[in-house]
């Protein structure tokens, strides 16, 4: 992974960041999961009218991408101001998944989180109504994180499961 570089987004990787989205989950997939319909990420119009400067959105997110030989295969998105969902949407591309990239995202995320003064980062999964958690929770338990025992309910068909890690 010698040629990965992870680097702030800027608004030029918009079109690189939805499509790596629509790519790499489908809508069948997400169901039971996510809430219903169109999300910033898997919509160019509306991550273009979110970004804000740099590589922030509106409501302060981070946006960072993972690039290989110039081509953007992920992308992960962090919130320095809101401690209980730091890390808020990591996306690697379906053919680059389980090579590493999203664990360098996270790694990177982690070092600039110890940089700014934090003690622990969070994120967030889910469970569907049948009590399956998505696909990233082996992930995220694989990365250091703990799940912290809750369930979160929402007004759809599944429940969060907050994730905390701590940082030393």
């Amino acid at each position: 992974m010698s040629s990965l570089v992870i680097r702030p987004a800027s608004i030029i990787d918009v079109i690189s960041i939805v499509e790596l989205r629509v790519g790499a989950l489908t809508e069948d997939e997400l169901i039971g999961f996510v809430v219903p319909g169109e999300s910033l990420y898997s919509s160019v119009k509306k991550l273009r009218d979110d970004w804000d400067t740099e590589n922030r959105l509106k409501d302060g997110l981070e946006v960072f991408v993972a690039e290989k030989m110039g081509k953007v295969i992920g992308f992960i998105v962090y919130n320095m101001a809101d401690l209980e969902d730091n890390i808020d949407n990591l996306v690697v591309a379906k053919k680059e998944q389980g090579k590493g990239i999203g664990r360098a995202l996270v790694e990177y995320i982690e070092k600039l989180a110890k940089s700014r003064g934090f003690d622990y980062i969070t994120t967030d999964t889910t469970e569907n109504a049948q009590g399956v958690p998505w696909k990233s929770y082996g992930f995220w338990k694989r990365m250091g994180f703990e799940d912290t025992g809750k369930r979160l309910h929402t007004n759809f068909d599944f429940k969060v499961i907050p994730l905390i890690k701590r940082l030393a």
